[in-house]
């Protein structure tokens, strides 16, 4: 049985909240209630402090990257690398708890994928770490879906020290075989008795990056609950168990949170993730319902910072709050205990690959972005990377944006730089399109960055073309040398992923010439810098304005 449910968190501490009740059917997971009198809270000013993690994406080690403009208004400068690492961050909720009346640690998913210890040990590294540093509950993120569900069943019956939540996923109809297990270990909402404060906790999972939800082609066998059926839902429960105020914690972004926030009543505040965000103040929203206002807190990613909310609270009602972003940066000390549990890995890991190997050389820093919304740096270099290797060979390349991870730093190319860099596993797959299936595909590269900026959500190798973001088109598509043939047939070389239709690329899923090389787009990514070397050069690894974009009405 998994370890999730400890109630006195005998895993290293035995002073955390009580976890009183998960709304569950899963009996046998439900923890019995302490017996104790609690204080009388009625008419007082109660305090709660959340501390609050999101998004960090196997960043279980400290790391170099360039903080962002973003980042240093944010307070997390340049110069204070190497950053992130779960020992800090260990250190930091331990300080904090220590500070606060009341406490609980809510972490808004997506902990697996980002870094080689996931690569390599699949979750367990992370669910291990999270639970030594005393998390309290989770939901789930669409990254722990990629080693598959059977996988996330396993290393959290084996691992998890904590309440795993998901209220908006059912399982329960699933014939796949790790759906029974995921059935118990995914709980909708769990309560929490915090001397005499009762806390109740409903996660929603996301949606729109886990097509295989929907796609009955490659279905994970789930049945999704829509937010406005599952929180009234779960939120009537807990407060009839006795919750003086309801907390959602999110993995469906910010646009979905603040929606929610406007429109479904039953909580008080939204914790959440999935858009790599940090917010200080964090917003707070009008109900168009009940008038209430709802802070929706998000943290960021990456291990990069770490939320602490201060609420104080009487006869179940926000009286107000108080916000502190702490920056995780190589001055902040490490947990002794947590530093203890990593090196175990750190030592495999070192056995198994020599991570600080330099395969090539940075002349600048390499983007994973356009600096004008269109190809990047990075981009056309694993688009052409991908559509040169040898056995491939293809006229086009397409791959998603979002596949490259971070940029590359000036500097040494290490291998554990392109792992951080390129974090999934993806392999490349080859398929032949027509002249107009390309024109519906880069139409809808259009249409998905019209709702991203204009930020192309695609890269290409041996095309060009205009990317109209005002009518959500493509024109002026230009096929290594010629004018798009909506009558030809092309080659395209693309990743596994949204060849099976992630991030809602139909128009490949569809296509029944499709074939998987088994190549791994980060192998021939690094075979490239390694023949390289020196980058950029001309033609490598440069911005070439391949995707062109634009925000008023241009294709005819």
């Amino acid at each position: 049985m998994a370890r999730r449910l400890n109630l006195t968190r005998t895993v290293r501490r035995s002073f955390g909240p009580a976890l009183v009740l998960a709304a569950s059917a899963s009996c046998d997971l439900i923890p019995t209630a302490l017996e104790q009198t609690p204080p009388a809270l009625a008419g007082q000013d109660v305090s709660l402090t959340i501390l609050h993690t999101s998004d960090l994406h196997s960043r279980l080690f400290p790391y170099d990257f360039d903080p962002t403009f973003t980042d240093n208004g944010l307070c997390l400068n340049d110069g204070q690398g190497p950053y992130g690492g779960i020992a800090r961050i260990g250190y930091i909720l331990e300080r904090e708890r220590s500070k606060a009346v009341r406490s609980l640690h809510l972490d808004s998913g997506d902990c697996f994928q980002g870094a080689i210890v996931f690569n390599e040990y699949f979750g367990e590294a992370e669910f291990r770490s999270m639970t030594e540093i005393g998390l309290d509950a989770a939901v789930v993120g669409n990254h722990e879906f990629d080693a598959s569900a059977a996988n996330l069943a396993s290393q959290y019956s084996a691992h998890g020290g904590f309440a795993l939540l998901a209220a908006n996923y059912d399982f329960e109809s699933s014939s796949e075989p790790w759906a029974t297990d995921l059935e118990h270990y995914v709980l909708p909402s769990a309560m929490y008795d915090l001397d005499g404060l009762r806390v109740g906790v409903i996660g929603l999972g996301n949606l729109s990056s886990l097509n295989s939800i929907y796609d009955e082609s490659n279905s994970m066998g789930i049945t999704v609950i829509e937010a406005e059926d599952v929180i009234p839902r779960e939120s009537s429960k807990l407060r009839a168990q006795g919750a003086d105020i309801v907390i959602v914690l999110s993995h469906k972004g910010m646009d979905d949170d603040f929606e929610l926030a406007r429109t479904i009543t039953g909580f008080d505040l939204i914790i959440g993730g999935h858009h790599h965000v940090a917010i200080d103040p964090p917003p707070v929203i009008t109900n168009e319902v009940t008038g209430k206002r709802i802070p929706v807190v998000h943290s960021g990613a990456f291990a990069k910072f770490i939320g602490r909310l201060d609420v104080v609270v009487r006869d179940g009602n926000i009286l107000s709050t108080d916000y502190t972003l702490f920056p995780v940066h190589s001055g902040v000390p490490q947990d002794p205990d947590v530093v203890e549990l990593m090196d175990e890995y750190q030592e495999m890991l070192d056995y198994d690959f020599n991570l600080e190997q330099v395969i090539g050389y940075a002349e600048e820093k390499l983007t994973r972005y356009g600096s004008s919304g269109g190809d990047s740096m990075l981009g056309n270099l694993s688009a052409d990377a991908m559509r040169f290797y040898q056995g491939v060979e293809t006229e086009i390349a397409l791959t998603n944006t979002l596949g490259i991870r971070a940029d590359i730093a000036a500097g040494d190319i290490t291998l554990d730089t392109i792992y951080n860099s390129m974090p999934f596993d993806n392999t490349i797959t080859t398929m032949f399109l027509s002249g107009r299936e390309v024109q519906e595909l880069l139409d809808y590269v259009a249409s998905r960055s019209s709702d991203r900026g204009c930020n192309s959500q695609a890269q290409i190798s041996g095309m060009s073309f205009v990317m109209d973001c005002a009518q959500q088109v493509a024109c002026d598509i230009v096929i290594n040398g010629r004018a798009l043939d909506e009558n030809g047939t092309y080659e395209l070389a693309t990743n596994n992923y949204i060849a099976n239709g992630g991030s809602g690329f139909e128009v490949l899923e569809r296509n029944t010439t499709q074939y998987d090389t088994e190549v791994s787009i980060r192998d021939v990514v690094i075979a490239s810098i390694q023949t390289y070397h020196t980058l950029p050069q001309d033609g490598v690894a440069e911005e070439e304005g391949r995707i062109v974009p634009v925000t008023e009405a241009y294709c005819q």
